[in-house]
């Protein structure tokens, strides 16, 4: 009994950290350094906190599946090594079913499964706003702060060195938001394709009487590709303005040197 409980607890320690620590953020990890500015980053930190804690919500799953399998395991061989087999098989098994709670399963009857498309484009243009919207904080809180700098160095608040520290830290923080926007229109792109095949294939084998629900749910999918033109326009808008910002940066600095 005691080889039963050590194999449960090492599962319930061993699965959450395989999987959260093997799982990279989706918005990219922290290239830039917080000293002037933490407020312009605390929409990029957010976002990927919020990430975690819904990765956490899929590895409490894991571990619940890890316990019972290793429980059937055990009762099943009536060895410690069924438990473990068990468990890592009931490990698998929750982290899918913690994921599927999470993001709904789709199910096999037709008119229930246009409405999952429903929900789930739905959900795709809720997360590629909630990135768009993340990024847009920090690049709009960054943009103020860097006019702001400009000021200072036209009033001569600022030596060069803390003026150049400052402005790398604005350009890092822009960097790393324009990033954000790029992987956001990557992504919805690549849902938009895979959308666009799932219909494909959904009208060869649909029958007549459903193709009037699978034509809203492509009318639903439109406002997806309207969202992820707009966040690339936001996109190349930013990148734009990173080079006005160099060529002012590099204009103000002079009238510190004079």
């Amino acid at each position: 009994m005691r080889r039963i409980t050590f194999v449960v607890l090492a599962l319930a320690l061993v699965v959450p950290t395989a999987l959260l620590g093997g799982c990279a953020s989706k918005y990219g990890t922290q290239r830039t350094s917080v000293h002037y500015y933490p407020a312009c980053y605390r929409p990029i930190h957010d976002l990927r906190a919020n990430e975690h804690n819904v990765a956490k919500g899929t590895a409490g799953g894991a571990v619940l599946g890890a316990m019972g399998g290793a429980l059937l395991g055990f009762l099943t061989t009536g060895k410690a090594e069924g438990a473990l087999v068990g468990g890592v098989a009931g490990a698998a098994t929750g982290a899918v079913v913690g994921n599927l709670y999470a993001k709904k399963k789709q199910i096999t009857d037709e008119n229930r499964r246009m409405a999952s498309y429903l929900e789930d484009i739905d959900g795709d243009i809720r997360n590629l706003d909630i990135a768009s919207a993340s990024a847009r904080a920090s690049l709009d809180c960054y943009d103020r702060e860097f006019k702001q700098l400009l000021n200072d160095i036209r009033t001569r608040r600022l030596t060069r060195r803390e003026a150049e520290d400052r402005y790398g830290e604005i350009t890092s923080g822009r960097e790393e938001a324009i990033a954000l926007l790029g992987n956001a229109v990557n992504n919805g792109r690549d849902l938009d394709r895979q959308y666009e095949q799932a219909f494909v294939q959904e009208e060869r084998s649909m029958k007549r009487s459903g193709s009037s629900r699978l034509t809203q749910v492509k009318r639903r999918k439109q406002n997806l590709t309207s969202r992820v033109n707009e966040v690339s326009r936001q996109k190349q808008q930013a990148e734009t303005q990173t080079v006005t910002n160099q060529r002012d940066f590099t204009a103000r600095l002079k009238e510190i040197d004079a």
